[in-house]
């Protein structure tokens, strides 16, 4: 089998179950398989693919056609420009995130030695892109999974970044009471926020993802009532609290961070123009 037999009977294969985007993502399975890009498979479309190869492309286009995302299937995801390790039981980074990680960089730009928390970090995506891109920025990262503690441990030594991100396991902010580390300039989190009832309403690939990853309670907004709660104890004097948010929840947000002694609050829309992040700046 050819190259371009390969990617043709893939892409058959993938529409037939109505994957999304069945022909792009048969080349990146077998560019995955064949360790090359995508422009190296449509110029070099007549190569003959081994029965290994053929095998290994078959297999994981079976998986593929049971909605195991793509990203879990090659292990990597792109995000803010940089390549990222991911696995089942993480939340896969989403490019509407990256307005979370401009936003944070916009707020540190001046600041010499600046400090940031990164809640509920999953695979460190967040972290990662922020230290890439500043210097002498600190993260503290943490989340209550396992598996998400491990993967950016792995995203942040790839990058060599250990000496300026620190990965805690623990819920939200606890990590940090229970170390005394305090004086964030800014606290950014991209938290579970649909509400419970919608999960069973979420596209096949993303029912694939950890659930935990994704249910914010009843009405989606528990995360942001608990670390807005809690954010000013960790906050320097002026210090700022920024928050990715579904699309139809910044409203509510504004509130709470109103509720809890936040001003000059400002929201982003995304690539979509969706209201996607939401930040606020400590009262006092």
């Amino acid at each position: 089998m050819k190259v371009r037999e390969a990617l043709t009977e893939g892409t058959n294969i993938l529409a037939a179950k109505e994957i999304e985007n069945p022909a792009l993502d048969s080349q990146i399975i077998l560019g995955y398989v064949l360790k090359k890009d995508r422009v190296y498979l449509l110029t070099h479309d007549d190569i003959m693919l081994s029965s290994e190869q053929a095998d290994a492309f078959n297999k994981l286009l079976k998986l593929r056609c049971r909605h195991i995302p793509i990203a879990y299937i090659v292990g990597e995801k792109e995000f803010y420009g940089i390549k990222l390790h991911v696995k089942p039981g993480v939340l896969i980074p989403r490019p509407e995130t990256e307005f979370a990680v401009e936003e944070t960089l916009n707020a540190i730009l001046d600041i010499k030695k600046p400090k940031v928390a990164d809640i509920c970090c999953g695979s460190g995506a967040i972290s990662v892109a922020i230290a890439a891109n500043n210097q002498n920025v600190k993260i503290y990262a943490s989340d209550i999974s396992d598996i998400s503690c491990e993967i950016t441990r792995i995203n942040v030594n790839s990058y060599n970044l250990q000496d300026r991100i620190f990965v805690f396991k623990g819920d939200l902010l606890e990590p940090f009471k229970e170390n005394n580390i305090r004086d964030f300039d800014v606290i950014v989190s991209n938290p579970p926020y649909i509400p419970k009832s919608e999960l069973a309403n979420l596209p096949p690939d993303v029912k694939n993802e950890p659930e935990s990853a994704l249910n914010g309670g009843l009405d989606g907004l528990m995360f942001y009532r608990k670390i807005a709660f809690e954010a000013p104890r960790f906050l320097k004097p002026q210090g700022k609290i920024i928050f990715e948010i579904g699309w139809n929840q910044a409203e509510a947000a504004r509130k709470i961070l109103l509720a809890n002694g936040f001003t000059a609050i400002s929201v982003v829309k995304d690539y979509a123009g969706f209201d996607r992040v939401i930040s606020g700046s400590l009262n006092y």
